[in-house]
């Protein structure tokens, strides 16, 4: 027998029926669970809901995640090409991040209450997560990635390098290698550009 929802879980189920389903299956999202994937191109995109631990049958607390697995990033890392990544996968064939990071102005959580009206959260958050899939519309590969406003939402990163060499840009990559080492000069190894070369599988790269 399956276990019946409590107030706050309904409610949840509720929001997110009416704001983040619809909006992700008009863009051929598959869902399972709170997981959302489609293929787009050389890409796979995840859009995944996180209930925090700290809820109650009363309160949910929620995140919202999304990621972006890169075929050739997957090939790189020598990993088979995901199709229904997890988002915490795409830190190593990609990018991931909350919502909030990705677009400007989204709350860094939502909550619902039992008894309350979700009217504002439902609005809300199925025009964030419309902005999200505009987004992720744009990035079909690599070239698409490089030239979106994500690939410098914060510098230096790992996949940076990774698409920068795979573009052929090897003094991109060059840089980027060297400013992750340099962001991390108190860390043992990763202090070090042949590390992340090594790390990154940039075996091409001289540094």
């Amino acid at each position: 027998m399956a276990r019946s929802q409590s107030p706050a879980e309904a409610l949840l189920t509720d929001v997110l029926a009416d704001a983040v389903n619809p909006a992700l299956k008009a863009a051929k999202f598959r869902k399972s669970g709170l997981n959302y994937h489609r293929r787009h191109g050389e890409t796979v995109h995840v859009v995944n809901v996180q209930v925090s631990h700290g809820s109650t049958g009363v309160e949910k607390r929620f995140y919202i995640n999304a990621g972006v697995a890169f075929d050739a990033l997957c090939e790189l890392a020598g990993v088979p090409v995901l199709e229904r990544p997890k988002e915490y996968q795409c830190d190593r064939c990609g990018t991931r991040a909350r919502l909030e990071e990705f677009i400007p102005g989204a709350p860094e959580f939502w909550v619902v209450r039992a008894g309350q009206d979700t009217a504002d959260v439902v609005s809300a958050l199925r025009g964030f997560i419309q902005q999200l899939v505009g987004e992720l519309d744009r990035i079909d590969g690599l070239s698409a990635y490089r030239s979106h406003r994500w690939f410098d939402r914060f510098r230096p990163m790992r996949v940076n390098a990774q698409v920068l060499y795979l573009l052929g840009d090897m003094e991109g990559a060059r840089r980027e290698v060297q400013h992750l080492a340099e962001f991390f000069a108190d860390r043992q190894n990763a202090n070090r550009t042949d590390w992340w070369v090594e790390h990154l599988r940039l075996s091409g790269l001289r540094i």
